[in-house]
């Protein structure tokens, strides 16, 4: 019977099948020999206490543990005491290997399923998460990122910053919101900010405010997807707005062949091409827009920055010639971010990652309604499968700070690259969740 618990100090006298769950009773084998209030050797026994425990699921059943737990009495200061448990959880009616069996299935699976899975209720299963999450962020550290991205995603009904390592395709970690203040402080403390070479994000202002404040002399690229996106967004209000004055057979007939004006012209079939004309001649300033979109989007497509930079003034010209109301957001982004616009030339990276980030952060939230946002944080940050993808084994030298200046000289390190004394160290550096395996594992029904 002790080979069935497997547990030692704990003996199985007997099992009940009960149909979902076991009942087994166990007797324990450890006995005090001192008082731990005084010290004294003098203990006596005091009866018992019945206790039951939840143990790890066996052959796809719950598990329950009953105990008879002897009581004992200190002949000298009259203290009573148990017999000790030691593979018992000493925050919960549970044994160690069940707190374990939760760890590592809580961040894939929801409490409500996992709670029926193990005969817990919810609100346990939740402290077993928080516990051991805490656990995780001390021991768990990602490398500062060196191309590092800044988007953002709306979840629980709260906007919140997404900081990605563009390099490696990891997310970085996911913040509250992203508020200044919150920003601040948090890109203040953020560790070896010396690694950040170039920093993406779309073009919400504070994030701009921030890296300029906190990560000084770091190129920053305004991502691709969300500049092309606002020329996207004027030819769709645009649409809208002719549309309004239109028959309601032609407003029809519009709304089901918009899906021609989303699309490059590159990318236009013929028969696309054909309705596109048609359009374009019937609603000239709807032709107008597509094309001012199409030449917005065609500024990514230049050989050189100059002579994109050159092209984007051209465009200029003819949007504010066109004088179609709803691309002056365009262009007072155009305005406003040139040079984080145009960097790309030289940083050629996006945040087009990040995207697919948002989706599972949505997806995961849908699957356990109720969810908070940082146990939504842990599932993504801390997933086990996804960080083995970007974990990787290295010895890493310390280079003297004598050195530094033939090093930057020679191109080899970052000018506010800061080392301690060379040290030669076996180290395991992680870059955080691998962001296409995680699209994966969500596809494949591992997050439930």
């Amino acid at each position: 019977m002790a080979d069935l618990l497997n547990l030692s100090h704990l003996r199985a006298k007997s099992v009940a099948d009960n149909g979902d769950h076991y009942v087994i009773e166990a007797q324990g084998g450890v006995v005090p020999t001192t008082c731990p209030e005084c010290h004294h050797v003098g203990l006596h026994r005091f009866g018992t206490l019945r206790q039951g425990y939840m143990d790890a699921p066996m052959h796809g059943k719950r598990v329950k543990i009953q105990i008879e737990r002897q009581r004992y009495r200190c002949k000298a200061c009259g203290k009573t005491l148990l017999e000790p448990m030691p593979h018992m959880d000493g925050r919960r009616l549970a044994t160690e290997r069940l707190v374990r069996y939760v760890e590592e299935r809580c961040l894939q699976e929801t409490f409500a399923a996992l709670a029926r899975d193990v005969g817990l209720d919810d609100k346990t299963i939740r402290h077993i998460f928080d516990d051991y999450v805490a656990r995780l962020q001390q021991t768990i550290k990602f490398q500062t990122p060196e191309v590092l991205g800044i988007d953002e995603l709306k979840i629980i009904g709260q906007t919140r910053a997404m900081i990605t390592d563009i390099r490696t395709l990891a997310l970085f970690d996911m913040l509250p919101n992203r508020k200044k203040a919150d920003l601040l402080p948090y890109f203040h403390n953020l560790p070896d900010k010396y690694r950040v070479k170039v920093v993406v994000m779309d073009m919400w202002s504070v994030y701009r405010q921030v890296a300029d404040a906190e990560l000084p002399g770091r190129p920053i690229v305004a991502d691709r997807f969300h500049v092309v996106r606002t020329a996207q967004v004027a030819l769709d209000r645009t649409r809208l707005a002719i549309r309004k004055a239109l028959s309601r057979h032609t407003r029809l007939q519009l709304k089901n062949e918009r899906a021609v004006l989303y699309k490059r012209a590159k990318s236009l079939t013929a028969g696309e091409q054909s309705k596109l004309q048609q359009w374009s001649a019937a609603l000239p300033e709807l032709g107008t827009a597509y094309a001012l979109k199409e030449e917005f989007a065609a500024l990514y497509e230049q050989p050189t920055r100059a002579k994109a930079e050159s092209a984007a003034k051209k465009w200029q010209a003819r949007a504010l010639q066109a004088n179609l109301p709803h691309f002056r957001e365009t262009l007072g982004v155009l305005d406003s971010w040139w040079t984080e616009i145009f960097n790309w030339y030289d940083f050629p990276v996006t945040n087009a990652y990040t995207e697919a980030i948002n989706g599972i952060a949505k997806s995961i939230n849908r699957m356990g309604r109720g969810y908070s946002f940082e146990v939504i944080r842990a599932r993504l940050l801390f997933d086990k499968k996804a960080r083995a993808q970007t974990t990787v084994r290295t010895v890493r030298a310390r280079v003297p700070k004598a050195n530094l200046a033939e090093l930057f000289a020679s191109g080899g390190l970052p000018a506010w690259t800061d080392y301690e004394p060379i040290v030669s160290e076996n180290e395991v550096i992680e870059f955080g969740p691998h962001i296409p395996t995680l699209v994966d594992l969500l596809e494949s029904g591992y997050f439930s």
